[in-house]
């Protein structure tokens, strides 16, 4: 199953210190949602593990975070692989930093499932991932802001 999300958020801070914060895999691993045991392996990828629960179906996948390309301070690729429980998952999401009188972070994100979370359903996976992406940019936002 293949979905693509994509949206824009603003954050009350410098362009410079989000893009320093967002490519920080230490800085990264403290803001994801539903994350245990997490730990930074090197200065561009980390791994943990992420408890998930779509309707009736509850997974633990373990996860490996590496940031792909950079374009400092502007854009960054990050790449999330994942498997547990009869699924797996490949993310792929880019975002951009524009500045004004706050920094807005434009995203893109195309995720590649398959398995036991992919026979859920096209409609309510989606509605699961705006959700879960929508907590994550909450957390990653207030996280920065509070940084700063």
């Amino acid at each position: 199953m293949q979905l693509h999300l994509e949206g824009s958020n603003a954050m009350d801070a410098p362009r410079e210190k989000v893009y320093a914060l967002l490519t920080d895999p230490s800085f990264v691993a403290r803001t994801l949602p539903d994350a245990e045991d997490v730990r930074v392996l090197d200065a561009s990828s980390l791994e943990g593990r992420i408890k998930l629960r779509i309707a009736v179906v509850s997974s633990t996948l373990k996860v490996k975070l590496t940031i792909a390309k950079t374009a400092p301070p502007s854009r960054a690729t990050l790449v999330a692989e994942g498997a547990g429980s009869g699924s797996s998952m490949k993310i792929a999401s880019v975002f951009e930093l524009s500045e004004g009188t706050s920094t807005t972070m434009h995203w893109s994100a195309d995720a590649e499932i398959t398995g036991v979370m992919a026979g859920i359903g096209s409609t309510l996976l989606k509605g699961f991932a705006t959700k879960k992406v929508a907590e994550i940019f909450t957390g990653i936002t207030s996280a920065v802001e509070a940084a700063v």
